[in-house]
């Protein structure tokens, strides 16, 4: 599971929704040992899906996320993520998600310093990273697909991206709010990951964020980043500078009884030559836990991309929407399993693509 990166509480290591985290865990197949203070720790999470319907590919998908820690002292530790995944294709993605040093102090105010590869501060989705940590089946589609080109210098931008970024992030948090600062090499509309075929120029890039938690279960919180979307070096038309990007975020998390509800809406001002493209993110999700064994979850999100250009394909602002309903078993503390109903309807196109599909889920802690 993803190592939560913005905490409420006085353990920096919870999620921000730490007074309803009971509802993730009881999803999460890992065992709560994973929690431990021992030297060494190895976890590992197994995920294989497939999909059938409109537009799907006849074979499966398969993941293999580890994350290893390595405890230097007391409030010292050596953190990494390698990420491996076979796509409905025959070409393996190895990937490093994060790798990073960590310093954490509790108290009245606890503090978590992070350097080095570490998984983006901006976006409540980047939670949900870890296909045991999902309530759903597929990932968050606004944070993989690229917008329609609107800017002709330059490759295609996301409103939000799945990014781990080179960067130092500090948090802090109490029992009733939390905020943290950063400063990474690559703006949040960029997917930025070490090992990746493709990635943006290194630039420096502000992000910040705060969240209070007015009562147990729930937190608000707004997050702001600010720098370069695009270098100077590379645009491919002439320019004199970097263009920037300004994004600001609201979102929010409430759990009480077996529900979690969580959602996010974020917008984009883009600087273009030809003046500033706006584009937004948003998505809303619940998961109700039924039982010890059984849950269900639902996800509906979108994407607002700028208009650029003319014709039927830009005759209205072109837009991704995501809708997922998912029901799950936990057979066993470790291992998980998921069925249900996936539709997507891509920038451009007025139809959706219908599919059903199921995931196996297996996480493990061997040390």
């Amino acid at each position: 599971m993803r190592s939560a990166s913005r905490s409420s509480g006085k353990r920096p290591g919870l999620s921000r929704a730490c007074p309803g985290a009971f509802v993730l865990l009881s999803l999460a197949s890992a065992p709560a040992g994973a929690q431990s203070l021992q030297r060494f720790s190895i976890n590992s999470v197994v995920s294989l899906d497939q999909f059938t319907g409109e537009s799907a590919v006849a074979r499966p998908q398969l993941i293999f996320d580890i994350s290893a820690t390595v405890r230097i002292g007391d409030r010292w530790q050596l953190y990494v993520r390698p990420w491996f995944r076979e796509p409905r294709s025959s070409n393996w993605d190895v990937e490093i998600y994060q790798a990073e040093m960590r310093y954490e102090r509790p108290g009245d105010i606890s503090t978590r310093i992070e350097l080095g590869y570490l998984a983006s501060p901006i976006g409540l989705g980047m939670l949900d990273t870890s296909p045991s940590a999902n309530p759903t089946i597929v990932p968050h589609m606004n944070y993989l697909i690229p917008m329609l080109p609107f800017d002709p210098g330059g490759p295609r931008q996301q409103a939000v991206a799945s990014s781990y970024p080179f960067g130092a992030l500090v948090t802090l948090s109490t029992n009733r709010w939390d905020a943290r600062a950063a400063v990474v090499n690559a703006a949040p509309t960029r997917m930025r990951i070490l090992g990746a075929a493709t990635k943006p120029r290194a630039t420096p890039v502000f992000e910040g964020g705060a969240g209070v938690t007015p009562r147990a279960g729930l937190r608000l919180g707004v997050s702001f980043a600010r720098g370069a979307y695009l270098t100077r070096e590379e645009i491919t038309a002439p320019a004199s500078s970097d263009r920037h990007v300004t994004l600001l975020g609201i979102e929010g998390e409430y759990a009480f009884g077996s529900t979690k509800i969580s959602g996010e809406a974020i917008r984009d001002a883009f600087a273009t030559p030809s003046g500033t493209a706006i584009a937004h993110a948003w998505f809303v999700q619940a998961t109700q836990t039924l039982s010890p064994r059984w849950f269900v979850a639902g996800r509906h999100e979108g994407t607002s991309a700028p208009v650029r250009g003319s014709g039927v394909f830009f005759a209205s602002q072109p837009r991704l929407q995501v809708l997922e309903a998912t029901a799950g078993y936990r057979v066993t503390p470790e291992l998980t399993l998921r069925g249900g109903y996936f539709g997507r309807k891509f920038y451009g196109r007025t139809d959706w693509d219908r599919q059903v599909g199921a995931s196996a889920v297996w996480a493990h802690r061997w040390w």
